[in-house]
């Protein structure tokens, strides 16, 4: 039931476990064969209330608690699952799950902050030289450099507000490293 709840509405996977729970719910407010009352009903003495049931995922406008005056109102949402508490309920902002940092260089270049991601760069580079983290030298002929890369990064604010632009140095070693143990270990025999 939750895979299939999670197919229907196109959410993200790490709402599986709201997911779960809704479905739960689901199943002990649904009639069955083998009790005359529902489990909701048995537990609770009354009858439930299907009328805060949503699609999940629909579309959903919450109203924004601050803002200018010529700003929307609202933002446009997800909903998410139903209320724990009287008027309380979840929601995914649709903007705030967009990913606008730079992924390359060349992105960060054509960037309006392309300063201050160079000057973390910079930073980044001379925090490196002045702690002798690496020696820079001429690669032997046949030997391939490590791998690297830039990731950059918008710190945000309690407001969503950008705070800080980080760009950290990524170094990856995918290449296979030979081995100093046995290739087979004889197997022991425990004594007991």
């Amino acid at each position: 039931m939750v895979r299939s709840m999670m197919s229907f509405t196109e959410l993200p996977l790490f709402f599986w476990g709201h997911t779960l729970e809704t479905a739960a719910k689901l199943f002990n407010m649904a009639p069955s064969k083998i009790v005359s009352q529902m489990s909701y009903e048995i537990w609770h003495g009354k009858p439930a209330s299907y009328k805060y049931l949503r699609v999940r995922g629909s579309p959903a406008y919450v109203k924004r608690l601050v803002g200018d005056k010529l700003d929307s109102r609202s933002t446009l949402c997800r909903w998410t699952r139903e209320s724990r508490t009287p008027d309380r309920y979840e929601f995914l902002g649709l903007t705030s799950q967009l990913d606008n940092d730079p992924r390359t260089y060349g992105e960060v270049i054509s960037d309006i902050n392309s300063d201050k991601w160079l000057e973390d760069m910079r930073s980044k580079m001379d925090s490196m030289g002045s702690n002798q983290v690496w020696t820079l030298v001429n690669p032997h002929k046949g030997v391939k450099p490590v791998g690297r890369k830039w990731v950059y990064k918008r710190k945000l604010g309690a407001e969503g507000e950008v705070t800080a632009f980080k760009a950290m140095l990524m170094v990856w070693l995918l290449e296979k490293v030979p081995s100093r143990l046995p290739q087979r270990i004889p197997p022991r025999k425990l004594n007991t």
